[in-house]
């Protein structure tokens, strides 16, 4: 169990926005560039939940699902509809958690949180 705001506290330290109590970052930028890059080829269905995702070797890719936040946004999502990701270019960190689980798998980004994702798309790129 967890709340948004470690969740989204945790993708900060991912991208350099939360450093050891000696200034330094927690993560090195080598091993982020690792954990982020695609391993999934080009087009490629899943064949569990049988639509198009971009796994990395740790992180969902989410260029494709979250255009308006660049095309380095990573994060992972749970079961029900819990996401947490981190958008470098543009110097985010966003989570949502809930108390009732959304039941359709198919859907990566849950219809409760589209319209907050779509208003913080506006500010951010405005």
């Amino acid at each position: 169990m967890s709340t948004a705001w470690s969740i989204a506290r945790l993708y900060a330290a991912f991208i350099g926005n939360v450093k050891n109590k000696f200034g330094q970052r927690l993560i090195e930028d080598e091993f982020m560039r690792r954990a982020i890059k695609s391993n999934t080829p080009a087009n490629e269905i899943d064949l569990v939940f049988q639509y198009y995702s971009v796994f990395a070797m740790g992180f969902h890719r989410y260029d494709y699902a979250l255009p308006a936040y660049g095309p380095d946004v990573f994060g992972h999502h749970g079961a029900g509809g819990s996401i947490g990701f981190a958008a470098p270019s543009k110097n985010l960190t966003f989570a949502y958690v809930m108390n009732r689980i959304q039941t359709n798998p198919t859907i990566i980004i849950d219809p409760r949180m589209q319209l907050i994702l779509d208003q913080i798309a506006v500010k951010i790129n405005s």
